[in-house]
């Protein structure tokens, strides 16, 4: 055993003080007191606006609390002695074969995140939803879902890891150049798998009988130049009070997909715009523009987990005796968690970018602002969250720009 190089300290200590600095950051940024932004005033009552700011902050510490968790967890098995007699008796399960081995440490190491997570994911995904009149789901029925997917996502993590340590085996040293077409391939397999596959496990889709609604679909889709494959209706109803629309799917799987909610409590013109928004996203291929930068940051993340891997060789207390060592998937995942933290203010930059040029586009394409900006004001109310969140937090970490901004750039000021 031995002491880790400096170079490498150097890599570990950055990534924890980019990681950990950015998820404090965010957390302080939000709980920062401040007044009451004075032009959301004119479109919300005073009390929606505070009970907005208030689900922001219990959630953003929820969340806080439990990357914290995560993190923390996985530090504890990669640096801790505790934890790497851990790792390495989860290997010993396999019983020398690599595929057993890697199966071994993938499920142990994601069955002990997802205990670790459990009760931040039940505040986040129930309790707090509850508290604030967003869901009407059991608690039972939550807890189903979420270990269902739980076991779903243990499944297809397993089968990846499968694949890139048989990549690391053949080619320690350039690995992570098919490891990044792999990622690339695995996210656009769950992309188009999403709406016909994953989704249908959680929530009942069906065809969009409306005929109005399809036939204003069908006339945007003309307008834009967009061909829609199929219009689907999500029942979620009787669980849920939140409203949403998107366009999810690649090549024949792509469809527009409603909240049977958003059809019910958004007048025609209203539903209309939302849609026009949601067209923009396909016409303008966002969602590849999106896949391309998490493949490029994938790759450079990759790229240097390649020489961290070779460089842990026999450092204490985990001790790979090879780049290759099933052990070290708990120092990859540790790893590529911090490097997406990291990554998050990019991603979000791109997302936010995309949602900005999609108003602009419903309103070309409806010509109908104020249906707009009554969008923008049902789904504020239906989907609590801070209107007017502190610049930091919304350059960081929103994927959309803030209610305020769009309502204030569709009614050109």
């Amino acid at each position: 055993m031995r002491e880790p190089a400096l170079p490498l300290k150097c890599l570990w200590t950055l990534l924890f003080a980019l990681g950990l600095g950015l998820i404090l950051l965010l957390l302080f940024a939000t709980l920062e007191p401040r007044p009451l932004d004075g032009e959301a005033l004119n479109y919300f009552p005073a009390a929606m606006l505070e009970q907005g700011r208030r689900f922001a902050r219990e959630a953003r510490l929820a969340a806080t609390l439990k990357a914290l968790a995560s993190l923390g967890a996985l530090a504890v098995l990669c640096f801790h002695p505790a934890g790497a007699r851990l790792l390495t008796w989860l290997e010993a399960r396999g019983r020398g074969r690599w595929p057993r081995q890697v199966a071994w440490v993938a499920v142990g190491v994601g069955a002990m995140a997802a205990v670790v997570e459990l009760p931040f994911a039940y505040y986040l995904g129930h309790a707090h939803e509850r508290a604030y009149g967003l869901t009407r789901q059991s608690a039972w029925a939550w807890l189903g879902d979420h270990l269902l997917g739980a076991a779903v996502g243990l499944v297809f993590s397993a089968l990846l890891w499968l694949a890139l340590y048989a990549l690391i085996r053949r080619s320690p040293r350039r690995w992570w150049a098919g490891a990044s077409l792999v990622m690339a391939g695995y996210s656009l397999l769950l992309a188009a798998l999403y709406p016909v596959l994953l989704l249908p496990l959680f929530h009942q889709v069906r065809p969009v009988d409306d005929p109005q609604v399809l036939a204003m679909i069908h006339s945007l889709a003309e307008r834009a130049g967009v061909r829609v494959e199929k219009v689907a209706e999500l029942r979620v109803g009787d669980e849920s009070s939140r409203l949403n629309a998107m366009v999810a799917g690649l090549g024949p799987t792509k469809q527009v997909l409603l909240y049977d909610t958003l059809l019910r409590e958004l007048s025609p013109a209203e539903v209309e715009a939302v849609l026009a928004h949601e067209l923009s996203h396909a016409v303008h291929a966002d969602l590849f523009r999106g896949w391309a930068l998490q493949a490029a940051l994938n790759a450079a993340a990759m790229w240097l987990a390649a020489w961290m891997l070779r460089a842990m060789r026999g450092v204490s207390p985990l001790g790979l005796p090879a780049a290759h060592a099933p052990r070290g998937l708990a120092l990859l995942m540790l790893f590529l968690s911090l490097c997406d933290i990291a990554g998050t203010p990019a991603q979000a930059a791109l997302s936010r970018r995309a949602e900005v040029r999609a108003d602009k586009y419903a309103l070309e394409l409806t010509q109908n602002p104020r249906a707009l900006v009554q969008s923008f004001q049902k789904l504020a109310r239906a989907n609590p969250g801070d209107v007017a969140p502190p610049p930091l937090v919304e350059v960081l970490s929103h994927s959309h720009p803030s209610i305020i901004r769009r309502i204030r750039a569709a009614e050109g000021r």
